[in-house]
């Protein structure tokens, strides 16, 4: 009970710091009061004025002033009320009329205070002040000026205290001061708590009004890069393959869409890009479809990255004569280890999901690598299906990814559609189970049905996944139609007598037959095929080399033709790097398609004896020795490459 009154009676730090403000407050509370609190003062003593006051009290004519004063007072306060000007001192002009009312009451009773009638009014308008929004330091001096100015009255007027009614009187007055004043100490208390509970919500509102702001702008701020990205991204994310037998269409959508300014845009961490490209004197269409990890801003920036890198290889390969005397496979290879080294120096910060392909403008043959993407799909005859069944690559920027490597191919006919895409194509939200889970599409066949339906359209196709569930992630395909012939090599030579020579192991005269065919149908693949393989048999390497790397233009699909042609250049090179170089280049084809081809291991690591690059030779000897240490062969190189 002490601590209360103790913690009634402490002194609130507060009030010292909003002091000025409180004030302010009150009085803006007051000033609502000016017009009826004018217009009831002028009217309040008029009565007593010239009625009540004659009857009691005819020895003091003078009561007559201080009335009609009260109503002067009330009346010019009113009328200049409505003059703005005067309008917001009204506080200041109520505090004067308040106080004037206290101050002349408390005098004129001083003088009759023998009268209780006029001591009960004083009683009144000593409460009065209880109720007006003034602070307890104004209404302090309000209630000491009134005793005061009472108790010099009665000095000097000497009314008649000593009867009982007087004394009951004064007794009452004094009660009447010390409620008053009590009741203003709490009230005063009330106000303030009230006040200062306003104050801390608008300083909580200005902070919170602050931190919107600070987050507008840092939203705005936010959108600026988004868009500033969005915007390096358009260029890097062009259809750029010139119209020819294959016809390339986009479609992406990312998830995250803003508004800067006046422009609406999107961003996310999928792209798309295509090109036409030229190596060893072919037209190919390359293309990508790449998926970086993260959302929004993180996956636009691996996007950016991704689609710099590769727009870059593109062109350096347009410019470069060396780029160009590439095969499809140490082009795709080269690509894939400029992008995974650039993505593998961000620490596993940026990895990259990717389809990266190269589509021979005539053949239709597609060479393509894929790390970690949903898996490429044809649709042939209005049959969609999958041209991969396996992951062999992880995403790029995975560590030790390279040991995974493999081109892939597969041969495209004429009307064929091929589609790559990101997962977002996958990742449907197919509505909530009875807990309330988001349900997820696994289905990844789901795509393949969803293409039939929509014929390969691309707009369809999203008309099509958007009608099975909401689409999760961004979302982009990529759409190549062929049509060219692509059809596997046919021949028209008859090869029934080659055949039996072949069975009476006339190998010479085989071959002979086939130069008189090899005359009359000089492109005939298959003619070009069979020469091939006799002259490997029978030794003659340069002609089988020459005869290989025919065919392989032909049918670029025949591993076995690659190897023949790989074998039949290193042992006609003799000292000559250039010939030693093209086995090379023929051997790297194999192994980049065919990673785990021993004898493609074996011959490749002998080339690159023979070409002194004994890094890549002991590297492949190595793979070798994993495979079949006690291979004939594989002791042969090894007593080589020890010499």
């Amino acid at each position: 009970m002490l601590n209360k009154l103790r913690n009634l009676f402490r002194k609130n730090p507060e009030r010292a710091q909003y002091r000025n403000e409180f004030i302010a407050d009150m009085d803006r509370q007051l000033q609502g009061f000016i017009r009826i609190g004018s217009a009831l003062a002028a009217l309040a003593w008029l009565d007593f004025a010239f009625n009540t006051d004659k009857k009691l009290h005819p020895e003091f004519p003078q009561l007559l002033y201080f009335r009609l004063g009260l109503t002067a007072i009330g009346s010019l306060i009113f009328v200049t009320s409505f003059i703005p000007a005067i309008y917001r001192h009204g506080a200041l002009s109520l505090k004067i009329l308040v106080f004037y009312i206290v101050i002349s009451c408390s005098w004129f009773t001083g003088r009759i205070a023998d009268d209780p009638n006029y001591v009960s009014g004083l009683q009144i308008v000593v409460m009065i002040p209880i109720a007006a929004p003034v602070t307890r330091r104004l209404f302090f001096l309000m209630q000491g000026a009134s005793a005061l100015v009472f108790v010099i009255s009665v000095l000097i007027h000497k009314p008649n205290l000593t009867t009982p009614a007087a004394a009951y009187s004064m007794n009452n007055l004094l009660i009447s001061y010390v409620i008053a004043v009590s009741f203003c100490f709490l009230l005063d208390r009330i106000r303030f708590s009230s006040f200062i509970k306003t104050k801390k919500i608008e300083l909580k509102n200005v902070e919170i009004e602050a931190q919107i702001k600070r987050i507008n702008e840092l939203k705005t701020q936010q959108d600026g890069d988004y868009f500033l990205t969005s915007e390096l991204l358009h260029p890097l994310a062009l259809n750029e393959a010139e119209p020819s037998r294959i016809r390339v269409d986009f479609l992406t959508e990312q998830k995250k869409k803003f508004q800067f300014r006046h422009w609406s845009s999107e961003i996310g961490g999928d792209i798309s890009s295509s090109n036409t490209v030229m190596l060893r004197n072919k037209r190919y269409v390359a293309f990508m479809n790449g998926d970086a990890m993260g959302k929004s801003i993180q996956g636009a920036g691996g996007a950016l990255v991704l689609g710099t890198v590769f727009k870059s290889f593109l062109h350096r390969t347009q410019n470069d004569e060396m780029s160009r005397f590439m095969f499809p496979e140490q082009w795709l290879r080269d690509c894939y280890d400029e992008l995974h080294h650039v993505m593998i120096s961000f620490d596993g910060r940026m990895l990259v999901s990717a389809v990266i392909g190269l589509i021979d403008e005539d053949s239709g043959f597609l060479y393509y690598i894929n790390a970690e993407h949903p898996w490429i799909v044809v649709l042939r005859k209005n049959e969609a299906t999958f041209i991969e069944d396996e992951l062999t690559l992880r995403k790029l920027g995975m560590p030790e990814n390279e040991e995974l490597f493999r081109v892939k191919t597969f041969r495209l006919l004429k009307g064929d559609q091929i589609f790559a895409g990101s997962d977002g194509r996958d990742d449907i939200s197919l509505g909530r189970d009875d807990s309330g889970n988001s349900l997820i599409n696994s289905d990844e066949t789901m795509f393949l049905r969803i293409i039939e339906r929509a014929g390969g359209d691309l707009k369809q196709i999203r008309a099509e996944l958007e009608k099975a569930g909401d689409i999760t992630d961004d979302l982009s395909l990529v759409r190549i139609a062929y049509e060219g012939t692509g059809h596997e090599p046919v021949s028209r030579a008859d090869l029934s007598v080659i055949r039996k020579h072949a069975a009476n192991k006339d190998y010479l005269g085989a071959v002979e037959e086939l130069d008189r065919l090899y005359q009359e149908n000089p492109h005939d693949p298959k003619v070009v095929y069979e020469l091939a393989l006799l002259n490997s048999r029978l030794k003659n390497f340069a002609r089988a080399a020459a005869l290989g790397e025919e065919y392989c233009t032909y049918d670029p699909s025949d591993l076995g033709m690659i190897y023949l042609t790989s074998r039949s250049l290193k042992y006609c090179a003799g000292g000559d790097k250039s010939l030693l170089k093209r086995a090379a280049d023929y051997g790297e084809r194999l192994i980049l398609r065919e990673p785990m081809s021993f004898h493609g291991i074996v011959n490749l690591s002998d080339i690159y004896r023979r070409l002194e690059k004994r890094d890549k030779a002991e590297q492949l000897l190595k793979k070798a020795q994993a495979f079949d240490p006690e291979n004939r062969a594989v002791k042969k190189l090894e007593s080589l490459m020890a010499s």
